[in-house]
């Protein structure tokens, strides 16, 4: 059976509610009685000892001035009681009332002289007695109806016996009342948890529903949909909500990214596809017996296949460079020493189409990077410059140190130059220009070179005049 969040968070909240209310209650009906009755035993161990102090500070006697100290002690539900060393009543101050259990008096008036009747009564003689005997007294006393009365007694100085006492009824009274609002409290906080748990499950739940919601619709191709994320939120739903967004972005990027392929490379594609099959079907069927036409046609095909081969080779490494499944291989490397190398490697082929490839800079210029990667932005900047440059004309490699440390490296060539509107989308990938039209490419070299150079964090870009060639340049 399926539980939903909202009931379990509902069940948790009740759960931990009812727990406290439940722990409450245990620790009121179990310990409220025993703690309290020590608590109101420390009482009136403070108020006997107070009126020790009070009877010493009168010359350890029972005067007016100490009946007036020890008044000023005396709690309304206390009953303070001072006899000689012979058990005879001299003092009674009645706290309790009828209720008192020594002298059942309510009388609350201090006097040295009072009715002896009230003062002496047989139980009261009796406890005097004990204390006498002991020194110290502390218990309790319990009538026909099992009422109880806390008694502190001491006998000081063999002169004075000193009791104070407080009835417990009040004790039982207090627990009744307390766990009688603690049922009416109980009512309130089921009722209030009720609230709170469906307020804080609707709250809790209502991202993760939004987030399957996002989660339908992505299944059904619906890539640009976004989950929104309230300012300044930064508990784990907005970062799984920020981390949905991220994965929408890059399914959305990679659907587009094969869209893009199949659409931008299916005519490249088509093109060599139709030559290569055209010229077999003529090799086959017309001139493969004319050795000569049919050394041609090969050759072709073979071309048309190579052309292929490195179309299907840059895509794939576009797709690798831009979804990150390269990681760099940071070295360090004379950047000098690559420089001159590309140059001496496209001399050959520039030879051949009456243009020039040389190096400028200095022998020795160490850099961090990614060598292979490296070399591959420079490959595709002499290549494109080869393609672009007329014949009769030079194509310079440079390299100059910059006073910050860095390095910046340049492939100018005496080509017709770019355009500002190809300038804009030239490092976009399929992206080619009217110029380049009939040239042959596949529109991913500078893409790819862009996607190596950001992926080192490093400046790039084209100066360009029509007319007065082009210097493609980064800075690492």
């Amino acid at each position: 059976m399926k539980t939903s969040i909202r009931n379990r968070l509902t069940a948790l909240i009740l759960a931990v509610c009812l727990s406290i209310i439940a722990a409450i209650w245990i620790t009121t009906a179990v310990f409220f009685k025993p703690m309290y009755q020590a608590s109101t035993q420390a009482e009136l161990a403070g108020i006997v000892s107070e009126t020790v102090k009070a009877i010493q500070s009168n010359a350890g006697q029972l005067t007016q001035e100490t009946i007036d100290e020890i008044s000023s002690h005396v709690n309304l539900g206390i009953c303070i009681e001072i006899s000689d060393e012979f058990g005879n009543g001299l003092l009674l101050m009645e706290g309790i009332g009828d209720a008192c259990q020594l002298h059942g008096s309510r009388s609350t008036t201090s006097s040295i002289y009072m009715d002896q009747r009230r003062l002496n009564t047989k139980r009261a003689q009796e406890l005097r007695q004990k204390v006498r005997n002991s020194g110290h007294y502390t218990g309790q006393i319990v009538d026909d109806y099992d009422n109880k009365q806390l008694v502190k007694g001491t006998f000081w100085n063999n002169k004075y016996t000193i009791l104070a006492s407080t009835s417990l009824a009040r004790t039982d009274s207090v627990v009744k009342i307390v766990l009688s609002q603690l049922r009416t409290t109980a009512f309130f906080t089921i009722v209030l948890a009720l609230i709170i748990a469906a307020l804080m499950s609707n709250w809790f739940v209502k991202p993760i529903t939004v987030l399957s919601k996002a989660t339908k619709e992505i299944s059904k191709g619906n890539y640009k949909i976004k989950i929104g994320i309230p300012e300044g939120s930064r508990d784990e739903l907005a970062q799984l909500a920020q981390d949905f967004n991220i994965m929408a972005s890059e399914i959305e990027s990679s659907q587009r990214f094969q869209k893009e392929l199949i659409a931008s490379i299916s005519h490249d594609l088509r093109t060599p596809l139709t030559i290569i099959k055209g010229y077999a079907e003529s090799i086959r069927d017309i001139t493969g017996e004319n050795p000569p036409i049919r050394e041609q046609q090969l050759n072709t095909i073979i071309d048309e296949t190579d052309r292929l081969s490195k179309m299907v080779n840059s895509v794939l490494e576009y797709a690798k460079l831009s979804q990150g499944a390269m990681k760099l291989n940071i070295v360090q490397y004379n950047m000098a020493d690559m420089c001159s190398d590309i140059a001496d490697i496209y001399s050959h082929r520039a030879e051949s189409e009456d243009k020039t490839v040389v190096y400028d800079g200095p022998e020795v210029l160490y850099v961090m990077a990614d060598a292979s990667l490296i070399e591959r932005v420079m490959h595709n900047f002499v290549s494109n410059a080869l393609l672009h440059t007329p014949a009769r004309t030079q194509i310079v490699i440079k390299a100059e140190p910059l006073e910050n440390g860095k390095v910046r490296i340049s492939v100018k060539d005496s080509g017709e130059g770019i355009s500002e509107e190809d300038k804009k989308h030239l490092f976009d990938k399929y992206y080619r220009s009217r110029k380049s039209s009939g040239k042959q490419g596949t529109g991913l070299g500078l893409a790819i070179v862009k996607t190596i150079l950001e992926s080192h964090n490093f400046e790039y870009g084209v100066d360009s005049e029509i007319g007065k060639g082009s210097e493609f340049w980064f800075i690492m």
